[in-house]
């Protein structure tokens, strides 16, 4: 194991990533216990090289013991390494300096209360990326702890080939969050490509500094996923990799601004990709999904620190004045939702409302 200081600027800038190499990294807060399993879970891939990258945000729990729990010596190409930072960065700025130490070619955002359930799945996405050159990002399904429910529900019309769908990155985010390709933690990216687009940094991310500027919660809503989508394909399995763990003790569970803003939160970052100038052969369609996610969540942005964020912009305005006057309708919306469970003028069900 390494328990060393961050990798120097400059350092970083010339840092060379290496070929075939996955770097997990996990941004970790106090649950020495989740912790634990999330590391057996990772160096009990079968992928190598591989390497894992704990970053402990000042944990009043020190996790260190629970690292060096998984020293080997006799193990190949499997390197661990332990950061604690000496003050407290926040969620997103930690898991953006655990990136930032990186070395692989391939990367793992990793939250530490999952595991992994599947052995080859590393194996299978880096093998996958480096026979398919246009293929910047795998997403494998994911099932909740102590739950069969699932993440993702493959379109039966999906053609696979050894249990993975590739699909253009229009064609994936039009499926993404709407047509069963919902939310997951299995993914594995190209780290290369995410940092040549700024995917973990502003405008894509609302971290501490954000965050006190909006009066929010902090999270990034895996917008990586959209400015990868846009510059190439997406490979899908509906193979189950990662069990998301649920303690009471997670962020998005006991942290009071999350819980109250992440509607909030979630507008502001899909508005982003929204509004970006964003690359590849994709990018229109990624951005009309972003627009459409945006939408989804435009009850919660009459808010003066959002609108001094967008500096009071047109197009910013212009929502505001849609969701004052969907108001009425939702709350109508509401009422036959609780008295006749369908819409009176379609007759169609009222789908559950996205949260």
């Amino acid at each position: 194991m390494h328990r060393r200081h961050a990798v120097a600027q400059d350092e970083r800038n010339n840092m060379t990533l290496v070929e075939h190499k996955v770097s997990v990294v996990i941004p970790a807060y106090n649950q020495p216990d989740y912790l634990r399993r999330a590391l057996q879970s990772a160096v009990d891939q079968v992928h190598r090289p591989l390497e894992v990258i704990v970053s402990d945000d000042c944990s009043p729990i020190f996790l260190e013991p629970v690292v060096e729990e998984f020293l080997s010596p006799r193990i190949d190409e499997l390197t661990v390494k332990f950061f604690r930072q000496s003050r407290n960065l926040g969620i997103m700025d930690n898991f953006r300096f655990a990136v930032e130490q990186a070395t692989g070619k391939y990367l793992v955002p990793f939250a530490h209360d999952n595991r992994f359930i599947d052995r080859a799945f590393l194996a299978e996405a880096a093998h996958l990326m480096h026979t398919t050159p246009a293929c910047h990002l795998c997403i494998a399904n994911s099932v909740y702890e102590n739950s069969d429910r699932e993440m993702l529900e493959i379109p039966e019309s999906l053609g696979t080939q050894n249990g993975w769908a590739i699909l253009g990155g229009g064609e994936f985010i039009r499926l993404y969050r709407r047509g069963g390709l919902d939310w997951t933690q299995a993914i594995v990216l190209d780290h290369e490509m995410a940092l040549s687009l700024n995917a973990f940094d502003e405008p894509f991310v609302v971290n501490r500094s954000l965050a006190r500027r909006l009066n929010s919660g902090e999270d990034n809503v895996c917008a990586y996923v959209f400015i990868l989508s846009s510059v190439g394909s997406v490979a899908v399995t509906g193979k189950c990799a990662c069990e998301i763990g649920t303690p009471k003790e997670s962020y998005s569970r006991s942290d009071p601004a999350w819980v109250q803003t992440k509607k909030k939160v979630k507008f502001v970052v899909f508005y982003n990709l929204h509004r970006a100038d964003l690359k590849g052969e994709h990018a229109p369609e990624v951005k009309r999904m972003a627009f459409k996610q945006a939408l989804d969540y435009v009850d919660h942005i009459c808010d003066m620190r959002i609108a001094e964020y967008y500096s009071y912009h047109i197009g910013f305005l212009s929502l505001v004045i849609l969701s004052l006057l969907r108001k009425p309708w939702i709350k109508l919306r509401y009422y036959f939702k609780r008295k006749m469970g369908k819409n009176p003028l379609t007759g169609k069900r009222f789908r559950k409302v996205r949260s």
